[in-house]
């Protein structure tokens, strides 16, 4: 954590050249993916504390795979934001391009984040289950809340020429939420059965 912050610092000092509103880009998509990141050890414990004993059931089995989609959800907004954080802007034309190509990373997530949606809501759900289940698919959604809202956020700074701070905080309270319920759900799939 201490690492974190002094390299955050270190980061922020060798970018107080380049313009605002890059900067502010690239420090709100690496806050973002510490989110995304965060998501991703949420749904690892709550896939791994279905694991009981010595086997598991069809609905854990399914609930696993389901999460590992995720998972790579996460791994691919997690390379868009490390492409775009190395990215180097000093055109309007390196601008669209970085937004432009972001913008086409998140609509695939998007649509990734659909079918693990209808997969997540096929699985037939023991009762004991329901709670993590249930919380799990909010996750989920608030997910691909998140990735639409952050959509329409390289959608408008690409008609602008402006990264627009309050579309970007609105996208990253989604991702701040489905984190926070990826927890909950975490923590029920501990107490479930």
């Amino acid at each position: 954590m201490i690492q974190n912050t002094i390299n955050s610092a270190q980061d922020e000092s060798s970018v107080s050249n380049e313009k605002p509103g890059t900067r502010f880009s690239r420090t709100f998509l690496t806050v973002i993916s510490t989110l995304m990141f965060g998501m991703l050890i949420g749904a690892v414990f709550l896939a791994t504390s279905y694991e009981k004993g010595d086997g598991l059931s069809g609905y854990e089995r399914e609930a696993i795979s389901v999460v590992s989609m995720q998972n790579e959800i996460t791994d691919g907004w997690n390379e868009m934001v490390d492409t775009f954080n190395v990215a180097s802007v000093t055109s309007e034309d390196d601008h669209v391009v970085l937004y432009a190509l972001s913008q086409q990373t998140a609509r695939v997530l998007i649509s990734d984040s659909q079918a693990v949606i209808n997969r997540w809501s096929a699985i037939d759900v023991p009762d004991e289950h329901a709670v993590s289940h249930g919380l799990g698919l909010d996750a989920l959604r608030a997910t691909q809340d998140g990735l639409i809202l952050f959509d329409e956020f390289f959608q408008n700074a690409l008609d602008t020429m402006v990264a627009d701070q309050i579309r970007s905080e609105e996208a990253s309270e989604k991702l701040v939420h489905a984190r926070d319920l990826w927890t909950q759900a975490a923590a029920a799939a501990a107490t479930e059965g």
